[in-house]
């Protein structure tokens, strides 16, 4: 589904900066925190964008509606560096993005994508439909979830996310960003199902 946004200030909202404060790493993590930590990697394939924005929403699936509010949310992501497409991630010629949420324990997933395909007045928002990549959250835990690689150029029919295990590339990544964790803690908790949104997300083994 597409919406065309008329209005500039709108459109700035959107942009803010490389991901929303929900994707931030505490300063130190351990086991005696009441909280739990879920890590990925999001990782676009093609050397430039094809979109200036890119947020992909999780949500909260156990707990009351306050719960739910609190703990749903997204990443943003910009695909224009300096007013030029470009990737401007953590890793793998910037590409890659360490994605870090600390939340309260309980069941979550990943459930739609959408993207704005040029910054102004005329941008037009893509939403996918709604899927379901599913993790869990759990007290004083580190968990991995794996890498969602997004075709850019995915045709119509051909998913979009691949969900696949880089636990031993990825983890050496999070160390270096984020040092005051112990991050040898992390259990690999790569997601192997779920529901794929008609053929949008592909769960690789």
């Amino acid at each position: 589904m597409k919406t065309s946004y008329l209005l500039l200030p709108l459109l700035l909202l959107l942009i803010g900066c490389k991901a929303t404060s929900t994707n931030t790493a505490p300063a130190a993590f351990d086991a005696s925190s009441p909280k739990g930590l879920v890590v990925a990697t999001i990782t676009f394939e093609g050397d430039v964008p094809s979109n200036d924005i890119y947020r992909f929403f999780y949500e909260a699936q156990s707990g009351d509606k306050k719960f739910k509010k609190q703990n749903s949310g997204k990443i943003v992501i910009k695909g224009r560096e300096n007013g030029e497409s470009a990737f401007n991630g953590d890793f793998n010629n910037k590409k890659s993005y360490l994605i870090v949420l600390e939340k309260d324990p309980g069941s979550y997933a990943f459930t739609q994508y959408s993207f704005l395909d040029h910054i102004g007045p005329n941008g037009m928002v893509s939403d996918s439909n709604k899927f379901a990549i599913p993790f869990e959250v759990k007290k004083g835990e580190i968990t991995y979830i794996g890498e969602l690689s997004y075709v850019d150029r995915a045709q119509k029919g051909s998913p979009r996310i691949f969900v696949a295990d880089y636990f031993n590339r990825d983890l050496p990544e999070f160390k270096k960003k984020f040092p005051g964790i112990n991050w040898d803690s992390t259990v690999n908790k790569t997601v192997k199902a779920g529901d794929n949104g008609g053929g949008i997300i592909d769960f690789r083994e």
